[in-house]
């Protein structure tokens, strides 16, 4: 007696359940075998069921800041799978005539660009799984930006797997353009689509234009000073929900520590972790140092001049994603990948 073909369908999403997500060219084969497959691939319930299943979602490139002749070109994104689904930037936005513009933040689904021109800036949003992108009102703030991030505005509650086309907020820091040392802190809604003054803060270091890092509900930037303008890390959520940052001693990863939640426990720096670089990377040189990080997992980005490395600090493990360049900053792109319905 043959199964009924309901009973079948349940069975092959059973079955593709199990595919990898760092893998989303396998998806997309799947969905061409026919087209009940993929009404099912493409499907809410089944990209609900494959995100719970599966978790964290899978890194599939990173951004950076392209450099050619010793100038920004245009922001470049580094697939991690092969063949990637996510296409350049520049492409996808229609920007590649645009001398001056940059990577400032990539969180949940969203990839956030500067566009400068004179004295002004400009903003887009870009969702690179839809192809969708949404630009900005020009932001209340003359100057160039000394930090911003993008960030889920789901006010139900989000565990940001598949959120990239819901609300989002824009959080933007930049230098007051008459006394040079106030900064302004602008907020943007895409449900208002509106910039609210948020606070003045009276600074002494400027705000380093690289990835923030989001804890719980704060956003944490890096600032600069003489004494650190120079140093090579990346700041990142730990595990029991406290500060950390890593950087490259010599040949050690050195990993540190601040807690943030316990105000009566001591707030300084402890150093928590090292970890021999020489024996992870090939190649490792005095030149490595640590350019970008993973808010949800461990993981941290090492250039050492040959290439860049993701390393997962718990188990050690190393990968390679990109050829030799100059990489300054890199925003890790984190998303589940499955194909579209059907036209």
């Amino acid at each position: 007696m043959a199964l009924a073909p309901e009973l079948v369908l349940d069975i092959v999403g059973e079955i593709l359940l199990l595919l990898p997500p760092d893998d989303p060219a396998s998806l997309a084969r799947a969905s061409l075998v026919c087209k009940p497959w993929q009404r099912l691939l493409s499907g809410r319930a089944f990209r609900r069921r494959y995100r719970a299943f599966h978790g964290t979602p899978p890194l599939l490139g990173f951004l950076h800041d392209h450099y050619a002749r010793g100038a920004v070109a245009a922001p470049r994104f580094v697939p991690a799978v092969c063949p990637s689904p996510i296409p350049q930037p520049a492409a996808a936005l229609g920007l590649s005539s645009y001398r001056d513009w940059s990577v400032i933040d990539c969180r949940h689904g969203r990839v956030l660009f500067d566009i400068f021109d004179d004295l002004s800036t400009s903003l887009v949003v870009w969702q690179p799984v839809t192809g969708r992108h949404h630009p900005l009102p020009h932001p209340p703030i003359l100057g160039r930006l000394h930090g911003a991030a993008v960030l889920c505005a789901n006010r139900r509650g989000c565990d940001h797997l598949d959120c990239h086309g819901g609300p989002f907020r824009v959080l933007l820091l930049g230098l007051d353009f008459i006394t040079r040392t106030v900064m302004q802190v602008q907020t943007y809604s895409s449900e208002t689509r509106a910039w609210n003054f948020s606070a003045r803060h009276d600074l002494r270091h400027h705000v380093a234009r690289k990835p923030s890092t989001l804890i719980g509900d704060c956003i944490y930037f890096r600032l600069d000073s003489a004494r650190t303008a120079l140093l090579r890390f990346a700041i990142m959520p730990m595990e029991d929900g406290s500060l950390g940052f890593a950087d490259i001693r010599g040949s050690q990863v050195c990993i540190w520590s601040k807690n943030i939640i316990d105000t009566e426990v001591s707030a300084g720096w402890e150093q928590c972790g090292v970890i021999e670089l020489e024996a992870l990377i090939p190649e490792s040189c005095n030149q490595a140092c640590v350019v970008g990080s993973v808010e949800s997992s461990y993981v941290i980005f090492v250039n050492n001049g040959v290439g860049v490395f993701p390393v997962e600090l718990k188990s050690g493990r190393v990968g390679k994603i990109s050829e030799p360049g100059h990489y300054d900053a890199v925003f890790p792109f984190m998303s589940f990948y499955t194909p579209s319905s059907p036209s």
